[in-house]
């Protein structure tokens, strides 16, 4: 089949079934819309960002495993460093400027069940919000591969 008698075909196809096509592209938009997202879009930006970020820090003083590293810290500033650093991680508008995983957490002390503690009580306040499972199985991954910085155990 030569080129032209081949355009000619799809120009005829198209043109014949225009009503599906339009059908077809739309869904196909949705569909690349949905894909291109970020998981900062998809979890519902800033405002649930913020929300999710001060349950976690209240899960974390409610909870007796982890809420002695919770009791001396400015609450506030905490927050608003966790807050930047999720929207950075997530895809969002920030620039998280603070300390690294492995220095911000040196020193701590730091267990593999602490870490389970924190990354439970952050799935928690994903679910008082409503985020949706697809989203917060994505955070969850994201905090297993910080495991190792946070606990001091990445290699160099």
């Amino acid at each position: 089949m030569n080129k032209i008698f081949a355009r000619s075909l799809v120009v005829s196809l198209l043109t014949i079934s225009s009503g599906f096509l339009t059908i077809t592209l739309s869904a196909s938009a949705e569909e690349v819309e949905v894909q291109t997202a970020t998981l900062y879009e998809r979890f519902g930006g800033r405002d649930a960002v913020n929300q999710v970020v001060r349950d976690t820090i209240a899960n974390h003083q409610k909870n007796p495993a982890i809420s002695h590293y919770f009791e001396d810290v400015d609450v506030k500033q905490l927050a608003a460093h966790v807050a930047a650093f999720f929207t950075a991680g997530m895809g969002g508008p920030s620039n998280y400027e603070g300390r690294d995983m492995t220095s911000t957490h040196t020193g701590m002390g730091l267990s593999d069940a602490d870490f389970d503690s924190v990354v439970a009580d952050v799935l928690r306040a994903i679910d008082q919000n409503g985020i949706g499972k697809a989203e917060k199985a994505e955070v969850a991954a994201i905090l297993e591969s910080l495991r190792p910085a946070v606990l001091g155990t990445a290699g160099g």
